[in-house]
């Protein structure tokens, strides 16, 4: 038996492992943030090893790789700087597993074809859980959280608007991926219902946010799916359809949706509690606050931040407190401005170049898809969607270095990177 196909074996082992891993982390965001952090630390672990080995590829040379490893370099740096230095370290000195995930994500879709498939069979089965146990919470078990939202298998943790909605267009892409369950009448069946639950659920859990961006996350697949007018009239029509039966099936949702939203953007309670018009603002007054607040704190160490994790300590100090506002938080509640205030311009910058680097591949993909004899890249075009709706920067959200979001987020950074070098393979 030669060598090579000892090298090749090994590494065929060595690649099922490695997925086994990659797939047991999407089942884990709902479990709980430590199995997560186990398995993508079980995933790093191995494949520096890989490596070592020389049985994978080095995709450490890749250009996002050198840029992540900078912006990695730079947090430590504005930790050791910063006036809490333990509290800001401890958050950063691992960060770089995120993009070491992107990584992996990239290689096994590479290298090993079965990834495509069992990664597709872990969303699925974590898909169909989440939205079974979410109908079973509304019309049995009745245990919901605060202002009726329903939070299914997440608990008291309201986050299943935002796991459906960054989930779900990552089961569409793998659903592409694999062509035998494509062209399979009974799984496209399967697919729109599926997509049509998460639709559902989105607007049962309350998140305003994540309603909104799957508003967003439609309004760009129409435009880079280039739809004609009938497929996005018909699309349009199911989905307002969807819509209204959420309002129907659980009533309670409007209440929270819309009443309370109109409410936020229109009025003020005066201590009466009666409402007083206002001028119109897209955040609710609590968020609003705490960017303000980050904002301020952003003018006062605009070069480095103040550190990561370092808002919830900083915002504390007099200095910020005013009458009446919302000053203090765990994090600004804004991504954008969150990289400002705990890492100033500099770490601002970072992400500032990843969109960049995004922009330009959009670029080149509007380019290249005006040329009729080239078929439409509709995975490439899914990643962009992505990431630009986990990276939209009008609407409140989690701490950008929450270890559930950033595992969230680097997922399809790395189908992102899969994509673009396949693209390019095949000019």
């Amino acid at each position: 038996m030669s060598t090579y196909k000892i090298n090749f074996q090994m590494q065929d082992k060595y690649n099922f492992v490695l997925s086994l891993f990659i797939c047991a982390i999407i089942p884990s965001l709902v479990v709980g943030a430590a199995v997560m952090e186990f398995f993508i630390f079980l995933s790093c672990i191995l494949f520096f090893f890989l490596n070592f080995k020389k049985i994978g590829l080095n995709y450490y040379k890749k250009i996002f790789f050198i840029i992540f490893s900078l912006f990695c370099f730079f947090l430590i740096l504005s930790s050791l700087l910063s006036d809490n230095l333990l509290n800001s370290l401890r958050n950063t000195i691992f960060y770089f597993r995120f993009g070491i995930l992107a990584l992996i994500i990239c290689y096994l879709l590479d290298n090993y074809k079965k990834f495509k498939l069992l990664f597709f069979n872990s969303i699925f089965i974590t898909l169909i859980a989440v939205i079974v146990y979410s109908f079973i919470q509304i019309f049995f078990l009745k245990n919901y959280v605060s202002d009726n939202r329903i939070s299914g298998l997440f608990g008291d943790e309201l986050v299943q608007g935002s796991f459906l909605l960054r989930i779900t267009p990552i089961f569409f892409i793998f659903f592409l991926y694999n062509k035998a369950i494509f062209y399979n009448k009974y799984f496209i069946f399967i697919f729109y219902l599926l997509l049509s639950s998460s639709l559902l659920l989105i607007i049962f859990s309350g998140e305003r946010s994540a309603i909104f961006l799957s508003g967003i996350c439609i309004f760009l697949s129409f435009l880079f799916f280039k739809l004609n007018f009938i497929k996005i009239f018909l699309s349009s029509l199911l989905i307002l359809i969807i819509s209204v039966s959420a309002f129907y099936i659980y009533p309670k949702s409007k209440v929270r949706v819309i009443d309370k939203t109109i409410s936020q953007l229109f009025y003020v309670q005066d201590v009466r509690g009666k409402n007083i018009k206002k001028n119109i603002n897209f955040f609710s007054e609590g968020h609003q606050d705490h960017m303000e607040t980050g904002i301020m704190i952003f003018k006062k160490n605009y070069i480095l931040g103040i550190g990561v994790r370092n808002f919830r300590i900083e915002c504390k100090n007099d200095e910020y407190k005013i009458v009446g506002k919302y000053y203090c938080s765990t994090h600004p509640h804004n991504t954008y401005i969150q990289l400002l205030a705990e890492t100033g311009l500099i770490g601002f910058s970072f992400i500032m170049l990843f969109l960049l680097f995004v922009f330009k591949e959009i670029h080149m993909f509007f380019k290249n898809s005006k040329n009729q004899k080239k078929k439409l890249n509709i995975t490439l075009a899914s990643c962009f969607v992505i990431i630009l709706i986990n990276l939209f920067p009008f609407v409140p959200t989690g701490s950008f270095f929450n270890n559930w979001l950033s595992t969230v987020y680097f997922i399809p950074v790395g189908l992102l990177l899969h994509e673009i070098d396949h693209d390019m393979k095949a000019e």
